[in-house]
């Protein structure tokens, strides 16, 4: 299926070029590959993916992102080899996959492959009732289906990022509920029986950062709604609030992540009441 494109959506950052699906998969040939970004997503059976020099089997649960002009060749291994995909691109499609870490023509693991195949059918639907709207619903649905792959995607059979955020559940609730307070790497490793060193690492796989960088915008994020919600108080009494002893190194930590100090977040955020 092909949507109707205005200027309007070939000035949106992200739009839809094409839609559909095959219940069996020929082979693919392109030694100049295709001018827009593909997501290819296997229903059925097992094909390959040559691309980058690299070949790559591709069955069930797993999805295939295709970058613009870049030679590759797909096609089955066992039949029939379904497959549904999308095409699209946008002013800042490059941007935005560099974002989240899709910079590149891969295969990827899907931890909930249900999840990617209704946005397609979403888009699908869309697409049978066209309207003056359609074009930006896609869109959404576009990036909806990114963040998805983002979120549930794996380049290998091991844990997707979902997967891994969901190991580290229980230190995240944990930290909510005690961040007004000291917390030791080994109480982390202690709620996940694991050492501390290797909290660390699910913390830099999951969320790119250290655990106490998660904490500081923990208390961060609290301390502006104590702010907001106490005008009276004192940025000493909020600092402690939040498990500062010093309110001029909470200072300095609230200016690195916001770019102003307390006292200004609230000037700002008060006088637009």
């Amino acid at each position: 299926m092909f949507p109707i494109l205005t200027d309007l959506e070939r000035r949106l950052p992200i739009y839809l070029n094409n839609l559909g699906g095959w219940i069996h998969q020929d082979l693919m040939e392109r030694p100049h590959g295709f001018a827009e970004y593909q997501w290819l997503q296997v229903t059925s059976g097992r094909g390959f993916l040559r691309v980058q020099g690299r070949e790559m089997t591709i069955g069930p649960g797993q999805g295939m992102l295709l970058l613009p002009n870049e030679p590759h060749a797909y096609g089955p291994l066992e039949a029939p080899w379904g497959i549904k995909w999308v095409t699209f691109t946008g002013n800042r499609t490059a941007e935005m996959l560099q974002d989240l870490d899709l910079h590149c023509s891969e295969v990827f693991y899907l931890g909930n492959p249900d999840v990617s195949l209704k946005h397609l059918q979403e888009m699908y639907s869309l697409l049978q009732s066209p309207h003056p709207t359609t074009g930006l619903e896609t869109s959404a649905v576009i990036y909806r289906l990114l963040l998805d792959i983002y979120r549930y995607g794996s380049r290998t059979e091991l844990r997707s990022r979902k997967h891994q955020m969901d190991v580290l559940s229980p230190v995240l609730d944990y930290m909510e509920l005690h961040y007004d307070r000291t917390i030791a790497l080994a109480e982390l490793a202690e709620l996940l029986k694991v050492s501390p060193q290797h909290v660390c690492v699910l913390f830099q796989q999951a969320l790119g950062v250290r655990p106490i960088e998660y904490l500081t915008r923990i208390r961060i994020r609290k301390a502006k709604e104590l702010l907001l919600l106490h005008p009276d108080a004192e940025v000493k009494a909020v600092s402690t609030q939040v498990g500062y002893e010093h309110p001029s190194y909470f200072i300095k930590l609230f200016k690195q992540q916001e770019g102003l100090t307390p006292v200004m977040f609230r000037r700002i955020h008060l006088s637009r009441l």
